[in-house]
């Protein structure tokens, strides 16, 4: 009998150790919570919609060209593998020279006029983007120029819409040129057709451009859809 208050005691004692360890242990375990907020998540793209990146050195296809300012500016792709659409007579006094890139058709000089020092130069291309865009872009090739004058007609059921803008051309006559021109002037005509528009810019001292406009004209005048 004895031996009965002993081994009660002991098992108290125990019951009471395994408990003071169990509580230990949670104690000492980290509760884990969730996070108090979340990222927001990215919305995907449209479906369909090109993956622009701003500091890329290419756009995506049919993307207009950007400009100074991330202005659109016209496409100037040529388009080579296209048929020629058209077919002109080249004016008496123009002188063929050679084309300085891929994307001419054809390249003319013309002789300065009187009081000129400097040729013209005609070239006729073909290339996309609407008449608007391409227009703007001309006007563009000038520092403080005057107001743009624009005439539409039509020739063999094919729009045409000449321009006549007069400034400092900065755009220069062959790639890579940055020279400005002052009191020069550009006349060119944009050709639509069914396939890409054609394009004949006359740019030049502004005398001599206009002793050629109506040689110009006349070309435009005679154009013939190719058969």
């Amino acid at each position: 009998m004895r031996f009965a208050p002993i081994l009660l005691v002991g098992a108290l004692l125990g019951a009471a150790g395994i408990a003071a360890f169990s509580g230990g242990d949670r104690a000492s375990t980290p509760s884990v919570q969730p996070p108090s907020t979340l990222p927001p998540s990215m919305p995907p793209p449209p479906m369909g919609a090109p993956d622009i990146d701003p500091h890329a050195t290419t756009l995506p296809p049919n993307h207009p060209m950007i400009g100074p300012g991330g202005a659109p500016i016209a496409s100037v792709r040529p388009t080579s593998d296209e048929r020629a659409a058209i077919t002109w007579t080249v004016p008496d006094g123009w002188k063929i020279a050679p084309n300085p890139n891929a994307m001419r058709l054809a390249t003319y000089r013309i002789a300065p006029v009187a009081g000129d020092t400097d040729e013209a130069e005609v070239s006729i291309s073909r290339a996309g983007g609407t008449t608007d865009a391409n227009i703007q872009r001309w006007v563009g090739q000038f520092d403080a120029a005057g107001k743009d004058t624009r005439i539409e007609k039509t020739v063999k059921g094919m729009k045409v819409t000449i321009v006549d803008v007069t400034g400092t051309y900065a755009g220069g006559m062959t790639p890579g040129a940055s020279t400005p021109h002052t009191g020069w002037a550009l006349v060119g005509a944009i050709i639509e057709t069914s396939g890409s528009p054609y394009f004949l810019k006359m740019i030049g001292p502004a005398k001599t451009v206009r002793a050629s406009r109506a040689a110009l004209e006349k070309l435009v005048d005679g154009v013939t859809p190719a058969s």
